[in-house]
């Protein structure tokens, strides 16, 4: 279970010079690599440029108390860096420290659909509106989009993760994502497939306490969790197609969230050990 404590996080975004795009990334892995190896540093996400800040990179960086904040913050390591981008950015950094109780895991929920060809760059179009009325949403944490690969995946998989169960629950029932999915319904074949995995607690519970980056954590899940929820999908397309969605999604999530607990998640902490507490 997660314990209740305050992540002091800062949350920066800067504006790319057009034509400097691939500066700044080189430049960025730079600065976040240097955050990750700052005393207290807990995790960080980047957002890159959405359609509606297509030059806007965004950036949270997490420590464990405020004097590991402060220290990273006004670092002589950082102050270098950040000298360094000066030519790539528009403007000055804007920079907001704020404080996160962190008392819930992230929860991961998959969705999965068949797009016909014909339909894809509709389909698409629908999916920039959601994913970036999703990016505002409290509690949002990251989404990822896995395109179809002919003769192994056919169906788009979208995978995204939000701070809590509420949170998810409430992106998941709000009025904004059903006016667009309503909208996106016209080119989809057959319906959502959608499961939903709880939080990470008991999966990594390494010795002496020891919590792995967040990051990392997340990267094993998805590398378990993808794999897992194409199988459930496949098989139950194959052997119970046309099943009653509440029950399907159930059925999906008991199975996926057993064979992660009991099987798949194990091994993987096991062979990745080394990697996740370093």
């Amino acid at each position: 279970m997660a314990t209740s404590r305050s992540i002091p996080t800062v949350i920066v975004s800067r504006t790319v010079r057009p034509g400097r795009e691939r500066e700044f990334e080189a430049w960025l892995d730079r600065l976040l690599d240097e955050a990750r190896d700052a005393p207290g540093f807990v995790g960080l996400e980047r957002q890159p440029p959405t359609d509606e800040q297509p030059n806007e990179w965004v950036v949270i960086y997490r420590f464990v108390d405020a004097e590991s904040l402060r220290s990273w913050v006004g670092s002589a390591e950082r102050a270098a860096l950040m000298d360094v981008g000066v030519d790539l950015c528009e403007g000055p950094a804007r920079e907001q420290v704020v404080v996160l109780q962190r008392d819930v895991d992230p929860v991961t929920a998959v969705i999965s659909v068949r797009v016909p060809e014909r339909h894809r760059h509709m389909y698409l179009e629908r999916y920039h509106e959601i994913d970036a009325a999703m990016t505002r949403a409290p509690g949002f944490i990251r989404t990822e989009m896995f395109e179809p690969v002919e003769g192994v995946q056919d169906e788009t998989v979208v995978v995204f993760t939000f701070d809590g169960r509420d949170d998810l629950d409430a992106w998941m029932t709000s009025s904004e994502r059903a006016e667009i999915l309503q909208r996106m319904e016209p080119f989809i074949e057959g319906s959502h497939t959608v499961n939903v995995m709880g939080g990470f607690g008991g999966w990594f519970d390494l010795d002496e306490g020891t919590e792995p980056k967040r990051w990392k954590q997340a990267a094993v899940v998805l590398l378990a969790l993808y794999p897992t929820v194409m199988a459930i999908t496949l098989v139950k397309n194959w052997l119970l197609p046309g099943v009653w969605l509440p029950l399907d999604i159930l059925g999906g999530n008991i199975i996926g969230v057993a064979i992660l607990t009991w099987v798949l998640m194990p091994v993987l902490t096991r062979l990745l050990d080394r990697w996740l507490r370093s």
